[in-house]
Parts: C-alpha cells; sequence; structure tokens
C-alpha cells in the first residue's frame, strides 16, 4: 500500500479545515467591527451565512479528495493509514478537536455508514485538548488590593480596544464597581482576583466581557458585562451579571450563537465550563459557534448513555406531534425527533418543508424563545434499547426513515433537542403561584416572537416548553414563518345568527389568512387559565395589535430582547432610561 496517498489525502483534509477555521475567526473579527459601526444587518448576516459555511467547505473538500481517490470501492487499509497520518499532523494543532470532527464530517460525506467506526474516523478522540501548548493565554489576571476596584475595572473596559469611545467610562466603572460590591458581598477593600477571556463574545447588537472573580478563599463566581454601543452615545455598560443562574440565561440554548475570535476554542470552552457547571461541553461549543463540534460530543454522549443505561428508549411524554415523531430515554438529558411519512390532513407542509423550517430557526436570531437542535444522519440505535411500544410506533410512522441492520435500528435522519417539560403538561401540574408565572411567561414569548419577525403558527400549549429557568421556549418548527406571510383578519360580523352555528366559516379564509380573535378557543379551556393570560396579554386576541406588529417590521422595527432581566440593567439601577 501506498502510504504517501494516506499522508497526501490527510494534508488535503487537513487543508480543508484550516480553510473552515480560518474563515470562522474571520468572521468573528468582522464582528467586532460590525459591532463598532453598529452595523447589525450585516452581523445577522454573517451569522445566518456562518451557519452553513461548515458543509459548504466539506463539500468542496471532498470533491479535491474524490480527484486522487476512487471512493467507489472502501480501501480499508488506505483510510486506517490516513486516519493515523491525519492524527500525527493535528498532534501539535491548536484545534485538534475541530480538526478530527471536520475529519468526520469529510469521511461520512465519502463513505457508507458501515465504515463509521473508530478504526476510520474519531468516534472516539484521538488527540486530549488536555495539554496544547498555549503560546498566548486566552485569560488575564487582574488582582484587586488597596481599593482600586474601580481603578481596574476601567483597565478592564479599555483592554478590549473598541474602536469607538464610551459615553462615559469613567461613570461606567464607578457603577461596576459599585454593583460588583452589592453583588458579590464584596468588603471595600477587600483583595480578590478577576480573570478575564481576552476576547470578547459578540451576538445581536451587544458584546459581553466574560470572566470570573476568585476571593481570598479561592471560591469563585462567574462575572459578565454586559455593553451596547449607541449610535448617539458611544458605548456604554448595560448590566452586570455575576451569578450562575443569570449567565445560563444568557448562554440559554434558545439563543442564538455568538462570535468569538480565539486560536484556543478548546480553552475557551474549560473556562466557561468552570463558571457554567451544568452546561455540557457539547453546548458550550455550540454556543460559540462551533455547533458542528458540539454535534459530534452530543453524539459521543449519547452512545456512552446508550452502553451505560437500562433504559428503554420510549414514546416522549405529552400529545403525539402531527408532523414528528419524538422519543427519547427517561433520564436522559436530550429527544429525538423524526420527520413522519404522512402528516395529519390538516398539515400542508412536507418533510422538505419541515427541514426548511428547522434551517430557517437555525439561522434566525433565535432571542431566548426558540430551541435550538441538532440535525443528525444515519444514527444507530441498538434494538435492545427500544420499547416495543417506540418500535412499533417507528415502523408505522417513520418506515421509509429507518432500516434494521443486524442488531441495530438505523435512522436515516433525525434532530436532536433539549428536554423540556411540554407546557401543556406543566400547566395541568402547576400550582397557583408556577401558573400565574408561567402562563405570563407564555403571552410573553409569543409576543417576543412576532416583535422579533417570528410568527410561531401553531400556538398551542403543546408545541412550547418549559425549561429548567422556568421559561417558555417554543419547539414546534413545522408552521413557522417570518410575520410578512400571515394575513391577520377580524371575522366578520355574520348576516344571520344561524351563521354561527354552522360547521364551516360564514366568510372566505384565505390560505395565509389569521383570526387572531379565534385564538382564545384553543389557548386555555380553564377559565381561571384564561383570566390570568388575559391580565397582560389580550391584546394577542386583537387584530389590531397583529397587524400594528406587522407595520413596524416593515418599517425595520424589530425589537431587541436583553438575555438578562431588566432589574440588571444600570439603567434601570440608577434611573436613567431615556
Amino acid at each position: 500500500m501506498d502510504k504517501n496517498l494516506s499522508t497526501i489525502t490527510a494534508e488535503k483534509i487537513l487543508s480543508g479545515f484550516e480553510t473552515h477555521y480560518k474563515s470562522f475567526r474571520e468572521s468573528s473579527v468582522r464582528a467586532k467591527k460590525y459591532f463598532e459601526k453598529r452595523q447589525w444587518m450585516q452581523l445577522l448576516k454573517d451569522s445566518k451565512h456562518r451557519i452553513y459555511f461548515y458543509d459548504k467547505q466539506v463539500k468542496k473538500f471532498c470533491k479535491d479528495i474524490e480527484k486522487n481517490i476512487n471512493i467507489s470501492q472502501f480501501d480499508e487499509t488506505l483510510w486506517a493509514n490516513t486516519k493515523l497520518a491525519y492524527i500525527n499532523l493535528i498532534a501539535t494543532c491548536n484545534q485538534p478537536e475541530l480538526a478530527e470532527t471536520f475529519y468526520n464530517s469529510m469521511f461520512c460525506r465519502l463513505f457508507d455508514k458501515r465504515f463509521y467506526n473508530n478504526n476510520f474516523i474519531f468516534v472516539r478522540p484521538g488527540i486530549s485538548t488536555t495539554f496544547i501548548d498555549i503560546d498566548n493565554p486566552v485569560i488575564t489576571s487582574y488582582y484587586i488590593k488597596d481599593k482600586n476596584l474601580e481603578t481596574i475595572i476601567k483597565s478592564i473596559l479599555n483592554s478590549f480596544c473598541f474602536n469607538e469611545n464610551y459615553e462615559n467610562i469613567d461613570r461606567d466603572a464607578q457603577r461596576l464597581a459599585q454593583q460588583l460590591i452589592k453583588q458579590t458581598n464584596l468588603l471595600e477593600g477587600q483583595s480578590c482576583e478577576l480573570q478575564m477571556i481576552n476576547s470578547p463574545f459578540f451576538r445581536r447588537k451587544a458584546s459581553y466581557l466574560i470572566g470570573k472573580i476568585i476571593s481570598h478563599n479561592n471560591t469563585s463566581q462567574p462575572l459578565l458585562i454586559a455593553i451596547l454601543n449607541d449610535e448617539k452615545t458611544g458605548l456604554s455598560v448595560d448590566a452586570l451579571l455575576t451569578d450562575i443562574s443569570s449567565l445560563s440565561m444568557v448562554f440559554s440554548f434558545s439563543r442564538s450563537y455568538f462570535f468569538i475570535n480565539t486560536r484556543y476554542p478548546a480553552a475557551i470552552v474549560d473556562f466557561l465550563k468552570s463558571i457554567l457547571p451544568t452546561k455540557t461541553k457539547a453546548y458550550l461549543y455550540s454556543a460559540i459557534g462551533l455547533h458542528k463540534h458540539g454535534k459530534t460530543l452530543l453524539y459521543r454522549t449519547f452512545l456512552k448513555y446508550s452502553k451505560v443505561t437500562d433504559e428503554k428508549l420510549i414514546i416522549a411524554p405529552g400529545i403525539k406531534g402531527m408532523v414528528m415523531t419524538v422519543f427519547t430515554f427517561p433520564m436522559f438529558p436530550y429527544v429525538f425527533k423524526v420527520i413522519n411519512d404522512k402528516f395529519s390532513p390538516s398539515k400542508s407542509s412536507t418533510p422538505k418543508k419541515v427541514k426548511d423550517k428547522y434551517f430557517f430557526v437555525k439561522s434566525h436570531c433565535r432571542i431566548g424563545r426558540l430551541a435550538d437542535t441538532w440535525e443528525f444522519s444515519n444514527v444507530a440505535f441498538p434494538i435492545r434499547d427500544l420499547g416495543s411500544d417506540l418500535l412499533k410506533e417507528l415502523t408505522d410512522k417513520v418506515g421509509s426513515s429507518i432500516s434494521i441492520e443486524g442488531d441495530l435500528l438505523i435512522i436515516k435522519h433525525l434532530y436532536m433537542e433539549n428536554k423540556m417539560i411540554p407546557l401543556n403538561l406543566y400547566i395541568n401540574n402547576a400550582n397557583n403561584e408556577q401558573l400565574a408565572h408561567i402562563i405570563n411567561d407564555y403571552g410573553c414569548a409569543i409576543d417576543e416572537l412576532i416583535n422579533a419577525d417570528i410568527f410561531p403558527g401553531d400556538m398551542l400549549t403543546k408545541n412550547f416548553g418549559v425549561t429548567r429557568q422556568n421559561r417558555v421556549v417554543f419547539y414546534d418548527y413545522d408552521e413557522i414563518t417570518p410575520m410578512n406571510n400571515p394575513v391577520f383578519r377580524k371575522i366578520p360580523t355574520a348576516k344571520y345568527e344561524e351563521d354561527k352555528m354552522a360547521s364551516e366559516p360564514w366568510y372566505y379564509v384565505g390560505p395565509n389568512d389569521v383570526f387572531p380573535e379565534e385564538f382564545k378557543f384553543f389557548m386555555f379551556s380553564d377559565h381561571k387559565n384564561r383570566q390570568i393570560f388575559n391580565q397582560h396579554y389580550k391584546k394577542l386576541l386583537d387584530v389590531d395589535y397583529w397587524q400594528t406588529v406587522q407595520n413596524s417590521l416593515k418599517q425595520g422595527n424589530a425589537k431587541d430582547y436583553y438575555p438578562y432581566k431588566v432589574e440588571y440593567r444600570m439603567s434601570e439601577i440608577y434611573n436613567t432610561k431615556s
């Protein structure tokens, strides 16, 4: 066997990865410039472009590989040696874990699933990220002593070298120092250490400086400074967060990915994991825009869980969907979603349209109200893991998407998603206090979605979930659409009383017509729940409100929603709202 061909192939794949990661970093450099120049539409476009750039790179470099290798016949020795050569090449790489994922992506695009084993791909990691030789540390440490907190904070703000002036950096440093002492119970003059990630995080219209506070007894807590860039006043600190729960909301799976420019993503993720212990590395990689590697780690989590658990995969709790079949392990934190072969007659969609909807959500600014998903192909489930009811359900509902090979059930295409409590089930078991909160948040979720140019379509409570932070998140995407598509109408007055009793409407209903008055009939059947909803969100039953939102969006006035509570905003704390 010509080992040189293996080396050449490995070098080509690594070249493909390096091209990809260079483009990834360049997009983060542009994000900083867009933030400084307040070019929000360009930032949004780059955010969307970055989602599919990876797949374009994989496709491009697969074609290069095919020029030199006959892929119609699989050469086991060639590809085993190619993997070994690749391991040697990435041994000194600063992103070996991402390089392995890129290798897997190319291999899996070229070859059949029969060869998806650790002899040929990185089912398990080949290079540890623990001992990467970091030339430039990803964090800077600041020592607080002798009442120099305000001075150090000002130094931190200046260290990020934004090409824009602060409106009043002395004021912001003073406020941050005051709030840091208040939120952490830090005594004035007490020594501590601030460790800050050197690269700012960018998303939507904000920049985030992230670090942690280490006290004299070696305990630590997270630190996040949110910075906005106003057209009239320039940069200003908008909020300070120092608790895990608040940072978890900023890093929620229901929000869009960050931009961050780094040579050492593993070190960034390790640091984030130290301040957000409940977040998995799979999610944290995704959160910083490296969702393909997040997907790799998630799949490894599934493989490990499948090997050690004695649970059976079951149909997920809740009302069965008309478009997707959803299943899970009872204690596994994720669900699996497969598109059904046939939809209910009331659904006019197709499998392709459903996939397009999921991609639309992936690339849209998710504002904390749309669940992220990971898309997979050819996922193998040991048949021993499947309960009999689920196996029958999959055979009946998604027969064209499954095949059985030996003791494995292969699903051609599926999505994985964070497990949430379906809102309808949560409401059924909630006490009065929980009901008041969650029904109001349901109304808030719909209101925020439509003001961010997203019409959910089917707003039944079964299509929403409740997160660990008790936030309502939408997760049924087969009818989701931008707000310019629906035609919001008022129900015409009936000429005759008997018209209201007819089984069919007495008025014409177009394919895109929506009648907000009708929402009250399916949102809540319980009178008490309707009363709670109507206290703050009765406007969602009024066609005039929906048309007003549409008109505002047409003028480019999509609202901004901050990923933290309003009481953390400096304008709220210091009563300086404009």
